[in-house]
């Protein structure tokens, strides 16, 4: 006995049935289709073999399930070609959570083209006040669902204003009758900012429409929960004024950062404010940060392993439980006050949380990095003196174990095979030396044996990590590559499109202060690897001549 298909499954296959018979935007014209046979319409063309009836089944299994059904649509390349997907299921539910778990009983929901929050918000009960510029698909679920508490402001005509602080057209409602209320948004919500060839004005983009947006709602609603792309919480620029005056209102609840991968629109991580926006700022008022956890699927979402944020209504009451002081602590999640996290300089929560704990680290047990070494950058060199000297790759960087290797940069044409491009950068090595790759294949490094007397141009990339004791430099080393040195690493890494580490975050990063007898036994370990390391290249060296030599005698025999 053949089961019944479900619901989405229903809905794709009319899709695809559109789709071959050459209609264009086939999920939004099936969702038009349905909207026509709810309010009772007969479709407007004959664009392919569906029956009345077959539409009016469709609609009934449909109709229960929009939410499934739109998260179908949100993640087809039609949608996410088109700019249409700006979210994604898992962080759909989780502002649904949010709303839910925080006891709001009407909602404003900006953009959300897709309707991917708004559906969910709508069928758990949630009154929904939605704005959406540049798409019909609100108004025809609306339409859909004959939801009497979902209205729909905006479509594709309008388009929304870059530049205005009232280009949202919401009227202000008194604090009374709003004293619930929560309004929800992803930003940036300019239209073409948020990709594309305009993704570096993204941090200033969503600062600036977060401004307008809490200009434009004033103390009107309670809640302002706003989905932003987490380099908007630690660039520097018109983006760190904003910080400063966001932080300083007393308005931030809560900062809630996606994990890596989970992202709303490609390329951007994204993070999660919560603001109250309502009632009088306490004058102590404090910051609950988390770093959400993450839960991997099996499908995958373009090129590589797909992660989802988890969601669960468990983990919106830890959420409001931290907001309001309920819990403790914890590895990923804290409760700070407005002073500790601007000394912090970032409102990434893994920034904040690592600070906080190196500090407390380095008092305990340790020192901050920059006490024990001095951090210096390749500097600029006329590629006119570039043609004598050595040149170190990353490459040699990531193989070392644990000295690095540098190549020689000849003009002798005997050598050709060994010439590689050399960067732009160089520096003045010293035999201590820990360099360490800072953007791309970040946390790779290697030591400097011995001084090499002329230029060595060094990647931009790298950081020379010079130690202010001779004796730090194998200690410090090991400690890097150590499980509890790579974690370290690892949670001061930024970036969503090149993961990078920024000089000031290495600087403090906490690092446990080499005893003498430790220093000794690492420098005996290096020793030790080193010589093996050595073995393992003159063993190589012989296996490739052996093979050589007997491809040779063979070639010879067959001759």
């Amino acid at each position: 006995m053949n089961r019944p298909l479900s619901p989405t499954v229903v809905f794709r296959d009319l899709v695809v049935t559109l789709r071959d018979h050459g209609v264009p935007d086939a999920y939004q014209a099936a969702l038009s289709m349905l909207a026509d046979t709810q309010r009772g319409d007969l479709p407007k063309s004959n664009t392919g073999p569906i029956l009345q009836a077959d539409l009016q089944a469709i609609l009934e299994q449909a109709t229960p399930q929009l939410s499934e059904i739109l998260d179908w649509v949100s993640v087809s390349d039609t949608s996410r070609r088109r700019g249409e997907a700006s979210l994604t299921p898992d962080i759909a539910q989780l502002l649904t959570d949010l709303v839910i778990e925080g006891a709001h009983t009407r909602a404003i929901v900006l953009q959300d083209p897709l309707c991917l929050v708004a559906s969910r918000l709508n069928g758990a009960g949630v009154s929904v006040e939605q704005y959406c510029s540049g798409s019909d698909i609100p108004a025809l679920c609306v339409a859909i669902t004959r939801a009497a508490t979902w209205t729909v402001i905006g479509g594709a005509e309008d388009v929304v204003g870059a530049k205005s602080n009232g280009f949202l057209p919401f009227e202000r409602v008194s604090k009374a009758d709003a004293s619930n209320d929560v309004a929800i948004a992803a930003f940036p919500l300019i239209p073409g900012v948020s990709g594309g060839a305009h993704a570096k004005q993204l941090p200033y983009a969503a600062s600036e429409d977060l401004r307008g947006v809490i200009s434009a709602v004033g103390s009107s609603i309670r809640r302002l929960i706003a989905l932003v792309p987490s380099s908007m919480l630690y660039r520097t620029g018109k983006a760190a004024d904003f910080r400063s005056e966001l932080l300083s209102s007393g308005r931030v609840e809560a900062i809630l950062e996606l994990p890596s991968g989970v992202t709303p629109l490609a390329t951007h991580q994204y993070s999660v404010l919560i603001l109250r926006l309502s009632g009088e700022p306490s004058a102590d008022a404090t910051v609950f940060v988390m770093t959400l956890p993450e839960r991997p699927t099996a499908g995958t979402r373009g090129r590589g392993r797909r992660i989802e944020v988890e969601s669960s209504r468990t983990l919106t009451r830890c959420i409001f439980d931290g907001i309001d002081g309920r819990v403790e602590n914890a590895n990923t999640s804290r409760r700070l006050t407005s002073e500790e996290i601007a000394r912090s300089g970032s409102l990434l929560p893994r920034m904040i949380l690592t600070g906080s704990s190196s500090g407390e680290e380095a008092a305990d047990n340790g020192v901050s990095l920059r006490d024990l070494v001095e951090i210096i950058r390749p500097s600029s060199i006329s590629m006119g003196s570039a043609s004598l000297g050595a040149s170190l790759s990353t490459e040699s960087i990531v193989r070392a174990s644990p000295y690095v290797r540098f190549i020689e940069t000849t003009q002798d044409q005997t050598r050709e095979t060994e010439r590689i491009k050399t960067p732009d950068t160089a520096a003045d090595l010293q035999p201590g030396d820990i360099v360490m790759v800072a953007k791309g294949a970040v946390g790779a490094m290697g030591l400097v044996e011995d001084a090499y007397a002329g230029h060595v141009f060094v990647p931009n990339s790298c950081l020379i990590l010079r130690p202010k004791s001779a004796n730090y430099a194998e200690a410090l080393y090991l400690f890097f590559r150590s499980r509890t040195g790579v974690e370290r690493l690892r949670q001061i890494v930024t970036g969503s499109t090149v993961r990078n580490i920024r000089l000031s975050d290495l600087g403090g990063l906490a690092v446990p202060l080499p005893s003498a007898r430790a220093c000794a036994a690492a420098k005996d370990a290096l020793r030790a690897i080193n010589e093996r390391t050595l073995e393992i290249h003159r063993l190589e060296e012989e296996r490739a001549r052996i093979f050589a030599d007997a491809v040779d005698a063979m070639s010879e025999q067959s001759n």
